[in-house]
């Protein structure tokens, strides 16, 4: 019997239109009306992940890949910060090549270009979202960025040098993908402390090695007493892969990228035809005929 779901967002929850389906809604509304606890897991800080949900459900969070995690209630429960020494490391490579990136830390995300950060997100969804044309991409970035609470600085310097702000997560982006991207593993390939995830081919996400999704969702399980074998994950990318490969029952999306697919246990539709809201009413129906032996 499941008891608990988790479901990325982008490429799984969201469609191409970046919005939660209203049979996905109703599906997750279903699930927890049914005893089943729904976590949304997602690279996306909390604020930035609940307004796609439109006060319609009430999830709990695991956010920025596992470094915070709240219950349904919005209570941060667990936090994982990267180390200031490997911090320091990382951002002196990413300055020295050039390359952007964005520090989204406990107190909000950060970024020094609107420009940037508004072509990369776009060419983000127009990858995740093959259907949708950049120029769509790019006009829905632009309105949803109208609503995101970024924090703009001509530099870096003054969060990285203050002791007040927890740098939850480092977002690397660039459109030459693994070009620019390999020779930056391998740089910070001897930083133990860390991992290095990807919601897409032009990103790269590093978080402290302990904010992984997989982690936070099987301590998550353990506060509440649930086995990992009534642990269901739905994903896509490989942000993704340790709560396919630690749940239970792991899901890739029809869309999901090799790795997942391989990796999973079940696959379901895709996220534009909803894949989550099909696997979550097989899995209602499931624990109705378990229960029914019981």
């Amino acid at each position: 019997m499941i008891k608990i779901i988790a479901s990325d967002m982008d490429g799984t929850l969201l469609n191409d239109e970046m919005m939660i389906s209203q049979r996905n809604i109703e599906a997750i509304n279903h699930a927890t009306e049914n005893g089943i606890d729904f976590l949304i897991a997602s690279g996306r800080q909390l604020d930035e992940a609940k307004p796609f949900l439109k006060d319609q459900v009430h999830p709990g969070f695991i956010t920025l890949n596992g470094a915070e995690v709240y219950d349904k209630n919005e209570t941060l429960v667990s936090s994982n910060p990267i180390t200031t020494a490997s911090v320091q490391a990382i951002t002196n490579y990413l300055r020295q090549k050039g390359l952007y990136f964005e520090l989204i830390t406990d107190k909000g995300v950060f970024s020094n270009s609107l420009k940037k950060r508004t072509t990369n997100i776009a060419e983000l969804l127009s990858i995740l979202n093959p259907t949708t044309t950049y120029k769509k991409a790019l006009e829905d970035t632009k309105a949803i960025l109208k609503h995101a609470k970024t924090i703009y600085v001509d530099d870096y310097d003054q969060i990285l040098n203050d002791n007040d702000h927890k740098i939850m997560k480092i977002l690397v982006f660039d459109s030459r993908q693994k070009e620019a991207f390999d020779p930056l593993k391998d740089s910070l390939k001897d930083l133990d402390d860390i991992v290095i995830t990807s919601s897409s081919p032009n990103n790269l996400e590093i978080n402290s090695k302990q904010a992984q999704k997989g982690i936070a969702l099987m301590e998550y399980a353990r506060q509440k007493n649930v086995k990992p074998e009534e642990v269901m994950a739905i994903g896509d990318n490989l942000n993704d892969l340790s709560m396919i490969k630690a749940a239970g029952i792991g899901v890739a999306m029809e869309n999901a990228v090799p790795t997942i697919a391989k990796a999973a246990d079940e696959h379901t539709a895709s996220n534009v035809n909803d894949g989550v809201a099909q696997i979550i009413d097989k899995v209602i129906e499931n624990n109705k005929t378990v229960g029914n032996r019981e």
